[in-house]
This record gives structure tokens, C-alpha cells and sequence, in this order.
């Protein structure tokens, strides 16, 4: 079931174009591979790395774009890159590789192949499908997320050390990017990048 509400929830994150249905997506996005995740054989110290994360993925990121959005008055459209159809013929297509790619012969075995892979592929298509800015660091920060889930999916009697590295380094580069967005929306509140071919020089 709880594969069904991630995927689902990345549908949404790929075919709305507006901030606050997009921020309940995402945070039912990032709950539901948290949850699924979750590194319960681990250490003390990795459980707390990974509630850690937990915290600024759920909680610190969206509050932080909730409050550049508010302080700016910037825009709560994401500015979708490509109309309605082509967005959905996208998300059909993130959610058809998923289940392809769990029917394929190496990870036939392997339960929630599908999810992870729909959730790395809709991760990526967030940041293509839209110009915003601020839907870069929504996809950055799923990305992580389906950087975690992926480490328990694939690697589960592994030490989560890695896959949490690298679900820290993505936290980290998203929130170097939420701090480039407050700079860049004093110059352009719309956070479309294609404005930013005018900050060159």
C-alpha cells in the first residue's frame, strides 16, 4: 500500500504545476520513502543520522520555501516546461519503467524495485518538467529520498552508511541551493531559470 501512495504522490509532483499541492506531494513523497527506508537494524548513531535528515527533509526545507515564498512574494507557479499532455505522458512513462524494471529478470526477486525506480526517474522529471527554481530543490530533495530507499531496497544487509552519505550530500546541495534561491529571487521574484542567463557577466 505504501508503494502505491509513493507512487501516486510522484504523479502529482510531475503533473501539478502549483507550490502548495506540490509541497503536499512532496512531503507524502518523502514520508512514504522514509518510511520504507527506514534503517532498522542500524546503529544508534545511524538511526539518529537518518532521523536527521528525516527532519530536514520533512520539516527545515519546506518551511524554508514557505517562508522565500512569503517574505518575496515570489510566485506559487512552478511554470511546468511542457503543457498538460506532455506531463502526463511523462509520469505514465516514469511509473511504466518502474514496473518494467521490476518485472526484469535481476530484480525480479526484489520487492519495491518498481517504487524505487519510479522514484528516482519522477525525482529527475521534477526538476525537467518544470522552470521554477524552487521545483529544482523539491526534485534535489527527492532525490535523496529515492537515494535512501533505493540503499534499503537493493543493499538492505549492507551498512546504511553509504546510502545515507549520499542522501546527505543531495540535503546539503539542496539546501546550498534554497540559500542561491533567497539571493536569486531579490533580483527575479518569478525563480524561472530562464532568467538567469541574464545574470551572466
Amino acid at each position: 500500500m505504501i508503494d502505491v501512495v509513493l507512487i501516486l504522490s510522484a504523479t502529482a509532483l510531475m503533473l501539478d504545476a502549483r507550490l502548495r499541492p506540490a509541497l503536499v506531494a512532496y512531503l507524502t513523497f518523502t514520508g512514504a520513502t522514509l518510511w520504507l527506508a527506514y534503517p532498522h537494524d542500524l546503529s544508534a548513531r545511524a538511526v539518529a543520522f537518518f532521523l536527521a535528515i528525516a527532519v530536514v527533509k520533512l520539516i527545515v526545507s519546506p518551511l524554508v520555501i514557505v517562508a522565500i515564498v512569503t517574505r518575496y512574494g515570489a510566485p506559487e507557479n512552478l511554470r511546468a516546461s511542457f503543457n498538460i499532455a506532455w506531463r502526463i505522458t511523462i509520469a505514465i512513462a516514469s511509473v511504466a519503467i518502474g514496473v518494467a524494471a521490476s518485472k526484469m529478470e535481476a530484480f525480479a526477486g526484489v520487492p519495491m524495485a518498481g517504487a524505487v525506480f519510479t522514484a528516482l526517474f519522477s525525482s529527475v522529471a521534477v526538476v525537467v518538467l518544470h522552470r521554477n527554481l524552487i521545483a529544482h530543490v523539491i526534485g534535489l530533495l527527492m532525490l535523496g529520498s529515492a537515494i535512501s530507499l533505493a540503499g534499503a531496497v537493493f543493499a538492505p544487509g549492507l551498512s546504511g552508511a553509504t546510502e545515507l552519505a549520499d542522501t546527505f550530500d543531495v540535503v546539503i546541495s539542496s539546501l546550498v541551493a534554497l540559500s542561491v534561491l533567497r539571493s536569486i529571487v531579490a533580483y527575479d521574484p518569478h525563480l524561472d531559470i530562464r532568467s538567469l542567463k541574464d545574470l551572466r557577466g
